[in-house]
């Protein structure tokens, strides 16, 4: 199963790599992490983080979440929007369960006529609900999948749709070292405006590393992405050191992207509550993004 699996997982990756990057993809909020772990860090390394949100970015983290807990976040996105995201996350040893939602407000915008009048406003928006199972194949091969429902509000026309991510990892003889790779957004909408709404599919591979030195504990990750909208391989890189798993301080850094590159954040856990914030600054003249998160945990 494990081989069978991985040859699939190549072959679409294949696919994704030459495929016509000239349509147009929408439900783009896909692509947009909820965590401000993952976007501090770039959204690399990730899998091993136990962040509650994880297992959005590859469906496989909520088999390494540590303890079960429910989040929160606030995403202050670019132009105004606003992105509301819940997760809740229940490992279990040999697999795992976890559930979101995410909610992207577009805020108001004018609605107008041929001649350009202003006859009104409208409120876009978008609705994920996510379910996540996860199983342990053996001590060193792990498989989940993520199912999502979608919906997407324009004006008075709205679309229904339904995605899955795939996700494996495999820890490697080398310890403390993981490869993981992950398919996301393989699915189906209904049509919208007699048109339906194509999917970003995009194929993720990286791996991630940890170490723990007296006090502190380094994780360290390197992704590869590519999206089917996109022609370019996109690359990341994140940093997380956590000192008496009190303080964690998070850097990334993406590589080819457009508008984005370093980014910064940190957490403080207390006990059963931990605080995380991202700072993700944005080139060419776009507003700057800001992430907070709040975290309980049910030890």
């Amino acid at each position: 199963m494990k081989k069978i699996f991985i040859f699939w997982l190549m072959i679409t990756f294949i696919v994704i790599l030459f495929a016509d990057t000239n349509e147009e993809y929408g439900f783009q909020i896909l692509k947009i992490n909820s965590g401000a772990d993952a976007i501090a860090r770039a959204g690399a390394g990730t899998v091993n983080s136990g962040d509650a949100f994880a297992f959005l970015q590859n469906p496989i983290a909520a088999l390494f979440a540590p303890y079960k807990a429910i989040s929160i976040s606030q995403n202050y996105w670019i132009f105004d929007t606003i992105l509301n995201s819940g997760a809740y996350v229940n490992p279990k040893g040999k697999s795992s369960f976890a559930f979101s939602y995410r909610y992207l407000d577009y805020g108001k915008i004018d609605n107008r006529d041929d001649v350009g009048m202003v006859i009104g406003e409208y409120h876009p928006m978008d609705l994920i609900m996510t379910t996540n199972f996860g199983l342990r194949l053996t001590p060193n091969h792990f498989l989940a999948i993520n199912l999502h429902g979608l919906y997407q509000k324009i004006d008075t026309s709205s679309s229904l749709g339904f995605a899955a991510d795939l996700g494996y990892l495999y820890k490697t003889p080398i310890k403390n070292l993981s490869i993981s790779g992950a398919l996301k957004n393989l699915g189906s909408t209904s049509k919208m405006n007699e048109e339906k709404i194509k999917l970003p599919i995009s194929g993720i591979f990286g791996f991630s590393y940890q170490k723990r030195w007296q006090k502190f504990d380094f994780s360290l990750g390197q992704d590869f992405t590519k999206n089917i909208d996109d022609e370019d391989i996109k690359a990341a890189s994140g940093l997380k050191v956590t000192y008496n798993n009190i303080l964690a301080l998070k850097t990334g850094y993406k590589f080819n992207y457009d508008a984005e590159n370093v980014s910064f954040g940190f957490g403080l856990n207390l006990k059963k509550i931990t605080f995380d914030y991202a700072f993700l600054p944005l080139q060419e003249g776009i507003e700057d993004t800001h992430i907070f998160q709040l975290t309980y945990k049910f030890r």
